[in-house]
């Protein structure tokens, strides 16, 4: 398995273009998921050396209930970061000033195809959730801040500023200002749509994904918590 870290310039920019908006609750939404006490060893797919049930599409569940079998646990002292699973949750702080933090690892899912991801994540500024990097791409972040604005990116690589897709956009009526939020992408044929806990906020053509990597982004002087981690295809 594989595990990336590291910090980048921070591109957050204020334009960007939606192709389309829609809003409507999910009847099969769960905020909570059943703990499985760090599920890894039952994944489906290629997410371990062993295909423990092969034939069947590949699944990740993280609960972060367990040991780090991931790899999610990191400090950089240069950079003022690190990361740590404790207490049933993912802590990922930046304490710098310049530089935003972000944390994936191959979750073995294929991007090509359809997929869902779904986490449950609250911060004291803006968090996100990487979906579809690669050792070449950083992917997409879908975040969300404490004011329950959210917005979508096509992240940069090394000095490369991230690109806005969708710019900050006000939630009032579905995202929890200062608290925990739920955010899931599902990606089917070619149509990518987001939701915040449960209800659907955006739907636009998919872009093209390079890799399995899923995670979190922060930016500088962000502590962030994720509840779960949840990818597979269907």
């Amino acid at each position: 398995m594989n595990t990336k870290h590291f910090s980048a310039v921070t591109g957050l920019l204020l334009s960007g273009s939606l192709l389309f908006t829609s809003c409507y609750e999910r009847g099969d939404y769960n905020a909570a998921p059943n703990n499985n006490y760090n599920n890894n060893y039952n994944n489906r797919g290629n997410t371990t050396t062993t295909n423990i049930n092969p034939g069947y599409p590949a699944e990740m569940d993280e609960e972060f209930n367990g040991p780090d079998h991931y790899g999610w646990t990191f400090t950089d002292a240069a950079d003022s970061t690190y990361g740590s699973v404790s207490n049933g949750s993912y802590q990922l702080v930046d304490y710098g000033t310049t530089l935003s933090s972000m944390i994936v690892v191959n979750t073995g899912i294929n991007t090509q195809s359809n997929f869902t991801v779904t986490t449950r994540i609250e911060s004291n500024k803006i968090m996100g959730l990487v979906f579809g990097a690669s050792a070449t791409s950083n992917g997409y972040a879908f975040y969300i801040d404490t004011s329950g604005n959210y917005s979508l990116y096509k992240e940069g690589t090394g000095t490369t500023a991230s690109t806005v897709i969708i710019p900050s956009t006000q939630d009032s009526l579905y995202a929890v200002k200062d608290s925990w939020n739920v955010l899931e992408i599902n990606q089917t044929d070619s149509t990518w749509t987001g939701y915040i806990n449960g209800t659907q906020v955006f739907s636009m053509a998919a872009s093209s994904l390079s890799g399995s990597e899923f995670g979190f982004k922060i930016l500088p002087g962000t502590i962030g918590y994720a509840d779960y981690l949840v990818v597979k295809n269907y």
